[in-house]
């Protein structure tokens, strides 16, 4: 198991949709890009909002955080801040 330290939350990224109904979603990313999904898979000792625990589920900004590759899976490592809304 990966564990996150200080103000780091890792998380696994929601699969974007291809297509919604009839309608292809175009896969964009920077300025014009929705906002992605994760389930947060560990939270560092220095969170400081009860909400980050670990299965919760959060919207973040395309361009936040680095990709990490641990055992074969791609785990997103996002600061704190970088989370915009907690999906409930």
């Amino acid at each position: 198991m990966i564990k996150a330290i200080k103000k780091r939350i890792f998380l696994k990224k929601d699969d974007q949709p291809e297509k919604i109904g009839n309608i292809y979603v175009p896969k964009s990313e920077g300025l014009c890009a929705p906002p992605y999904s994760g389930t947060i898979i560990s939270v560092g000792s220095d969170i400081e909002d009860e909400d980050y625990k670990v299965g919760a589920r959060v919207l973040f900004h395309d361009l936040a955080g680095s990709e990490i590759k641990y055992e074969g899976e791609t785990i997103y490592s996002i600061r704190e801040s970088d989370v915009t809304a907690i999906i409930e």
